[in-house]
């Protein structure tokens, strides 16, 4: 592998952070990189809010499931789908933006590969970095205390900082088991995949103390629980064209 092929294949989640700040031009040089990431029609629909009040970020680790990371991390971001600038261009122009699903997919896209891009920009100044998917838990709270305006929707958070300690890399889904040629494989291959990705990560749980355990027992509990149930509704009233009716 090259340097940025191993760049990206060493990210880990890390959760324990020294105290350190992360400075200003670390982050606007990280943005300034980031930034070039794709943009559908160059729309760049996307804005990065850094929470810097101590208060807030107290704030923000109780909403988000009690993650002592979000507090004590050396920078914490909230990352939003931002169609807002277009409404003011809209609206300067005598008009309104057409909201529906796609635009707002859009967003979110944009988003995105935006952050994933800002990920790798800090991790290539040794710095670790925490995706915080729970700040959609309490996502009307969460809105609130940072005060959003219409069309700027929040969707993670994200923790910068100096790593104390290396948790190591998460084994992932064989390559094979990610790519296809022509057509989707049919399901026996795809329990194959699923059976070879539980016995190298159970050897992962096993070796931190946790054996028995496996990624698709893991994975189960999760995708038979319906998480988040009102985002819908509530990016619908931040002005999404969210326009599929609630299940």
């Amino acid at each position: 592998m090259n340097d940025t092929q191993k760049l990206i294949a060493a990210h880990r989640t890390v959760r324990a952070f020294e105290p350190t700040p992360v400075s200003e031009e670390t982050i606007e040089r990280c943005v300034r990189a980031a930034r070039q990431a794709a943009t559908s029609s160059n729309v760049q629909a996307y804005c990065l809010l850094q929470v810097t009040d101590p208060a807030e970020r107290a704030r923000l680790r109780e909403l988000s499931g009690d993650q002592s990371q979000v507090e004590e991390s050396g920078a914490f971001f909230v990352l939003c789908a931002d169609e807002r600038r277009h409404a003011l261009i809209a609206s300067d122009a005598g008009s309104r933006p057409a909201r529906n699903f796609e635009s707002f997919l859009v967003a979110v896209i944009d988003a995105t590969l935006f952050v994933q891009n800002l990920v790798l920009a800090f991790e290539s100044e040794e710095l670790g970095t925490c995706y915080i998917g729970g700040l959609r838990t309490h996502i009307q709270e969460v809105d609130a205390l940072l005060e959003l305006p219409d069309g700027v929707y929040p969707l993670f958070g994200l923790c910068v900082g100096t790593p104390d300690g290396d948790p190591g890399t998460r084994p992932r889904l064989d390559p094979r088991a990610l790519w296809f040629e022509g057509r989707y494989p049919d399901d026996d291959r795809t329990r194959e995949w699923i059976a070879e990705h539980d016995a190298r990560a159970a050897e992962y749980y096993a070796e931190r103390g946790a054996a028995g355990r496996s990624w698709s027992a893991g994975l189960l509990r999760k995708i038979t629980t319906h998480l988040r149930a009102g985002l819908q509704s509530f990016y619908a009233s931040k002005g999404a064209g969210v326009d599929r009716p609630a299940d």
